[in-house]
């Protein structure tokens, strides 16, 4: 510990000079002690840790050559308050019971830990319930939301489905697994899809299907007997929807299904897979093909056996 001794002066009537040499030897000895003070020799312990505590609360400041630390104890209310200074890290905690709140910086990272986040800047607000409202760009990295919403760093956006009023405008290819519509689309240029249901009506200049055999397997052909009397059996009608009060005409999907039954075959005519059955038309019109060939064997029979009543004068 830095100190300096007073030099004796004896006598009741000292002399001048002595005394002031004493001052002289005093001021030297002062600025030297005051220009070498250090916490560790000259403050005590008391000086670098408050601390006090009542019934209900709890203060302490300390102060360290680790860092700082100050804190507050509600001891009625089971609250605690602290902040906390260390060498690279800063941190300040509030909790009550069991939630907490606690933020933490370092020189490369900044933690939150909270049970909700709320922040309100002039550019991006993020409430409580979740809501967040941001200006600006958002640029680099990616986004998954549960794999129900993924946009990739290239770009590219998978959804399982998209709900939308409005207008959307796709320079691009638009891939979905389930896209419902309600109300019109107008498509300027080609739409590729495996399936596509439709609650009205479809107007295009060309529609085609795939039948490329490289996509096909288990192909058994239906014998033309099987497909005539399936047409035969169709009960055309004519009917108003209920949701519409459009007219329409075409089969009943029940129909199908019974007369199937009762014949024997299980064709494809009826799709299952929805909320309600439905037809499609175009696979189903091939039966027309087999039943027209069977029909035409028939009167090929019947004009050849024309022909031989002709020769045997039996016509």
């Amino acid at each position: 510990m830095s100190s300096f001794n007073v030099p004796a002066v004896g006598g009741q009537n000292p002399d001048i000079k002595k005394v002031y040499s004493y001052v002289r030897l005093l001021n030297r000895e002062l600025k030297y002690t005051l220009g070498n003070l250090t916490p560790e020799d000259n403050f005590t312990q008391e000086t670098l840790l408050k601390y006090q505590e009542t019934d209900t609360t709890i203060a302490q400041l300390e102060v360290t050559m680790d860092g700082f630390l100050t804190q507050f104890k509600d001891l009625k209310n089971d609250l605690e308050t602290g902040i906390r200074v260390l060498n690279g890290e800063i941190s300040m905690k509030v909790s009550a019971g069991e939630l907490c709140s606690e933020i933490s910086a370092t020189t490369d990272t900044i933690t939150f830990k909270s049970g909700y986040l709320i922040i309100d800047s002039n550019n991006f607000k993020l409430y409580k319930d979740g809501t967040a409202q941001f200006s600006g760009t958002i640029n680099g990295g990616s986004i998954n939301i549960n794999n129900n919403f993924i946009v990739s760093k290239s770009g590219a956006v998978t959804t399982k489905a998209i709900t939308y009023s409005g207008q959307i405008s796709v320079n691009g290819l638009l891939y979905s697994n389930y896209m419902r519509i309600a109300g019109n689309a107008n498509v300027e240029g080609s739409l590729t899809c495996r399936y596509l249901n439709a609650t009205y009506d479809v107007s295009c200049e060309v529609l085609t299907e795939r039948s490329d055999r490289r996509l096909k397997e288990n192909i058994e052909e239906i014998p033309d007997q099987t497909a005539l009397a399936l047409v035969l059996g169709f009960r055309p009608v004519t009917f108003t929807y209920k949701d519409s009060g459009k007219r329409g005409m075409g089969q009943i999907a029940q129909d199908l299904d019974e007369l199937q039954k009762r014949l024997g075959t299980d064709l494809p005519l009826v799709d299952h897979g929805g909320e309600y059955l439905s037809i499609p038309y175009s696979t189903n019109s091939v039966l027309y093909a087999g039943a027209i060939r069977a029909q035409q064997r028939e009167l090929d029979e019947l004009e050849k056996e024309i022909n031989r009543m002709k020769e045997e004068n039996i016509w």
